[in-house]
C-alpha cells in the first residue's frame, strides 16, 4: 500500500462479464514516466496521453476494447471521460492519463463507462491493488502484482501491476505496466532508468513475437525534493519489480506449458546474439517442439542461420538442459529419452554457442500450444 494513492476495480458492462474498468487516484499531483509501443499503429490511449503534461492526478485503465484503429474518434472518446472523471474527482481537467486492452477496432462505450465512473469513485481505496490489477485482465490467468520496499533512513514502497500473456513482443516496453512509488524522483532524473529496466525486462520476453499496438509502461513517482541519496537503491528494486513482472508476463503466456531461457554465446556482438535469439524465440517449429519435448535441433540451427546475421554453422554448439545436442555444427550422440524427460519442465534452458566471439545475449519464451490456438482463434467470440 502506497499512501495517497487509491485504488478502484469494477464491472462496466464494457465486457460481457467480469471486472474491466479500473482507475487509480493520487491525492496529490504526481510525476508520470512512459514508454510506449514500437509498432507504428498505436492505441488512442496512447495517442492521447503523450500530450498530457505533468502533473498527473489519475489513470483510467480499461479492459475488453483496445480502442486502437478508432480514428479520431477514439481519442475524443477519452476527453469526454476525462471530462467526466474529472469533476467526479473534483481536479482539474487534462489530469487524467488512459490505459486500454482488447479487441482492436472497436471504439470505446463512452456513456457505459461514464454512468460507472461515479460507482467506481466510490469504490476507491488505498488497499484494492488487486480489483485495480483483475480489472485489466484480459486472457491472463491471475492478476500480476509485485511490491518492493526500498531501503534507507525513510523506506519508501513501490508497487508494480501488469497484464499480458499474448500479442507479447514488446520493443519498447496485449503488455500494460503500472509502477507506483511514493519515491520522489522527476521524469528527467529516472527515465534513462526506466529505458534501461525495460530493456533488460520486458525487451528480453516474446510469447509469441506479436508486438501490441497497446504495449504501455507507466512509472508514476511523487512529486517534492528529490531524494538522489537513495536513487541507487531505488533503481535496484525498480529493476527487481520490472523483471519480476516480465516474469510474470511470459509465465502466463497464453496457453504456456513451460517457459524457455534461451542464451545466445559466443557471437561478435550483443546485436548478433540478440537477433539470434529472437529469430528461436519467435520461430513456431522450435516453439511446437518443446511443447513436445522434442529435442530437435535442427529446428534451432535452422532458426539461427535464418536470423538475417553472419554465422558460421561449423562453429556452432547447442546445450539443451544441460546436454549437448550438437557441436561444430553436427549432431553428437546423446541419449533422445533422457534429453525429452529433461525438456518436460515449467522452464528450460537452451543455450547456442557460435564460438566467434565473447558478446551474449539471453531472453524468455514460451512454448506454442493447442491451447494457444484455441485463445486465439476465438479471441473476438
Amino acid at each position: 500500500m502506497i499512501p495517497g494513492v487509491k485504488f478502484g476495480g469494477i464491472a462496466s458492462g464494457i465486457k460481457a462479464s467480469g471486472l474491466d474498468l479500473g482507475l487509480v487516484v493520487f491525492d496529490q499531483p504526481t510525476y508520470v514516466t512512459a514508454l510506449y509501443t514500437k509498432n507504428k499503429v498505436k492505441a488512442a490511449h496512447i495517442l492521447y496521453d503523450k500530450k498530457v503534461t505533468n502533473p498527473v492526478r489519475a489513470i483510467l485503465a480499461n479492459s475488453g476494447c483496445a480502442n486502437a484503429c478508432t480514428g479520431p474518434e477514439g481519442t475524443r472518446d477519452l476527453k469526454v471521460l476525462s471530462e467526466t472523471l474529472s469533476g467526479a474527482l473534483h481536479i482539474e481537467d487534462g489530469k487524467v492519463l488512459f490505459a486500454s486492452t482488447g479487441v482492436i477496432g472497436r471504439r470505446l462505450p463512452t456513456e457505459t463507462m461514464a454512468k460507472a465512473i461515479p460507482g467506481l469513485v466510490k469504490a476507491l481505496k488505498e488497499n484494492q491493488e488487486e480489483s485495480f490489477a483483475r480489472s485489466i485482465m484480459t486472457t491472463d490467468t491471475y492478476p500480476k502484482i509485485v511490491r518492493e520496499t526500498v531501503p534507507g533512513k525513510r523506506p519508501y514502497t513501490i508497487v508494480g501491476i501488469a497484464k499480458g500473456s499474448g500479442m507479447i513482443n514488446p520493443l519498447l516496453a496485449t503488455m500494460l505496466v503500472f509502477i507506483f512509488t511514493d519515491y520522489p524522483v522527476s521524469p528527467e532524473t529516472i527515465r534513462k532508468t526506466l529505458l534501461e529496466g525495460a530493456r533488460e525486462s520486458f525487451e528480453r520476453i516474446s510469447v509469441d513475437g506479436e508486438c501490441s499496438t497497446n504495449d504501455s509502461v507507466f512509472l508514476f513517482t511523487r512529486q517534492g525534493p528529490e531524494d538522489l541519496g537513495g536513487l541507487q537503491a531505488f533503481r535496484d528494486k525498480l529493476f527487481s519489480v520490472m523483471k519480476e513482472l516480465s516474469m510474470m508476463l511470459v509465465r502466463d503466456g497464453e496457453g504456456a506449458t513451460r517457459v524457455i531461457h534461451i542464451t545466445v554465446n559466443g557471437a561478435k556482438k550483443e546485436e548478433t546474439a540478440e537477433k539470434i535469439a529472437r529469430r528461436i524465440a519467435i520461430s513456431p517449429l522450435t516453439k511446437t517442439a518443446f511443447f513436445g519435448c522434442d529435442p530437435n535441433w535442427g529446428r534451432i540451427i535452422a532458426a539461427v542461420g535464418d536470423s538475417n546475421v553472419a554465422v558460421r554453422p561449423s562453429s556452432v554448439e547447442i546445450i539443451l538442459q544441460g546436454e549437448v545436442l550438437a557441436r561444430n555444427g553436427v549432431e553428437v550422440l546423446f541419449d533422445e529419452e533422457k534429453v525429452k524427460k529433461l525438456m518436460n519442465k515449467k522452464e528450460v534452458d537452451l543455450i547456442v554457442n557460435l564460438g566467434d566471439g565473447r558478446a551474449s545475449y539471453d531472453m524468455y519464451t514460451t512454448d506454442l500450444t493447442f491451447d494457444y490456438v484455441k485463445i486465439n482463434a476465438s479471441y473476438r467470440s
